[in-house]
């Protein structure tokens, strides 16, 4: 969004050096029916284009902080898998020493 906001800054402020460096009747601007028009075409040309850039960087922003919890919840799983084995793994040898008869509590 800080692209667009400085393109937006410098368009208004190019603008503004136009409008200074020109010398435009203030009465003029009221009274043509174009020039109103192009203002509110403008306003809604580029709160179409401003909205569409918005919604493209949060959508990239939202699919890379969903990107990085699959990648966490794939970690976790991974470890509860990794402790379940181990555990899993001790259930076996304390069977083998029950079997053998070399259990220690006995």
């Amino acid at each position: 969004m800080t692209y667009s906001t400085i393109i937006g800054l410098l368009l208004i402020g190019i603008s503004l050096a136009m409008y200074s460096f020109m010398g435009l009747d203030y009465t003029r601007f009221i009274a043509d029916k174009e020039f109103v028009i192009g203002i509110t075409g403008g306003a809604g040309v580029g709160m179409i284009i401003g909205g569409f850039l918005g919604w493209l960087f949060k959508y990239k922003a939202i699919n890379r902080k969903n990107a990085r919890i699959v990648e966490e919840q794939k970690l976790r799983e991974a470890e509860v898998k990794a402790q379940y084995a181990i555990e899993q793994e001790e259930l076996e040898k304390q069977k083998q020493r029950d079997n053998e008869g070399l259990n220690p509590l006995d």
